[in-house]
């Protein structure tokens, strides 16, 4: 291949747009110079990328990949936002990775490193934005795992996302049951974050749709409102469908929605929302609105909100619960998630 200037086109042909190891591109022929040329990215030493799409902690894993060693899988956060699990993190956050028992941990910029505490075999994943397959701890491992280290909001969102009914995103493999949940709780009395994790058990419900539903409800349970039905399926005076709501108290007819930002960039959805939103008016039901702003910043007056919507008086939240889910998402924090492209 020689040494001569090749251009972004000429790496990407001969390089593909997966990051790869420096000395694998040497080994093909490729020189040190060429490892240098502007269109690359080093985002680990030893590694270069052509396509180097977003800083994203799913992304930053990615780009890791091929640094992995034999035996050795994501873990713990990192897991979890590779599952699909649309938790938030610190935007420094560590990649984590796991390594098999007997082995030392990894040590690298970026990365922070666990050793297994038994010997087990990945969870070997399949993501869109890589063709290759990607091993991480098994996804019931990776909640006890993220209950350890994450703050307790994050751990019911992910709870949320991995017992959903159906995966939008990646394959229905990686869904989890509440009774395999509750099986390795069983198991793993003691370990770390054992306890969070059965008390986030306790509080997933099947039927969140989003981050945001999952915490629109869990402002909610901090003041008392308990037992919301979740995505339920409101219809007209004359049986007909009108639409599935994020969360309903049946007994008071009073329906709560989150409205997130598609509601304002489509204006297609937000007159179907009109419509939906005025149909269950009439149908009888008393319909209230939630915000990002409103839910992440003043998460107790939403949750009172709920309250006096109903009509309900409060139950008592235990003191352990009240204070985990005290927890909540910092300001600072962002989407473990790739940006949706446009």
């Amino acid at each position: 291949m020689g040494n001569c200037r090749r251009n972004r086109a000429d790496l990407l042909a001969g390089l593909g747009p997966e990051p790869f190891l420096v000395r694998d591109a040497v080994a093909r022929g490729f020189t040190p110079r060429q490892m240098r040329h502007s269109a690359l990215t080093a985002p680990y030493s030893g590694v270069r990328a052509l396509a180097f799409g977003g800083d994203s902690l799913v992304e930053r894993a990615l780009q890791y990949l091929p640094r992995l060693r034999e035996g050795e899988r994501f873990s713990h956060a990192t897991a979890l936002a590779l599952l699909g699990c649309a938790i938030y993190v610190e935007p420094d956050a560590p990649i984590d990775v796991e390594s098999q028992p007997g082995t030392t941990p990894v040590r690298a910029r970026g990365v922070l490193g666990h050793r297994a505490a038994r010997e087990s075999p990945p969870f070997l994943l399949s993501v869109p934005e890589t063709d290759q397959l990607v091993p991480v701890s098994p996804p019931q491992t990776a909640l006890l795992q993220g209950s350890a280290r994450l703050p307790f909001t994050e751990v019911v969102v992910a709870l949320d996302a991995l017992i959903r009914e159906t995966e939008a995103r990646f394959d229905p493999s990686v869904a989890v049951r509440l009774e395999d949940v509750q099986a390795l709780l069983d198991a793993s009395s003691g370990r770390r974050g054992a306890a969070r994790l059965r008390c986030a058990l306790g509080l997933a419900r099947i039927g969140a749709e989003s981050r945001m539903e999952t915490l629109t409800r869990l402002a909610g349970e901090r003041v008392g409102v308990t037992g919301l039905k979740l995505q339920l399926v409101v219809v007209d005076r004359d049986g007909r469908r009108i639409g599935r709501f994020d969360l309903a108290d049946e007994r008071s007819r009073v329906l709560f929605e989150y409205d997130g930002e598609q509601h304002r960039t489509s204006r297609t959805q937000y007159l179907r929302d009109l419509d939906r939103l005025e149909r269950a008016r009439d149908a009888g039901w008393s319909v209230r609105l939630f915000h990002a702003e409103e839910v992440l910043a003043h998460p107790d007056r939403a949750g009172r909100r709920m309250l006096l919507a109903t009509g309900r008086s409060p139950r008592p939240v235990p003191v352990q619960i009240r204070r985990l889910l005290g927890e909540w998402p910092s300001p600072l924090t962002v989407s473990a998630l790739p940006r949706k492209s446009k």
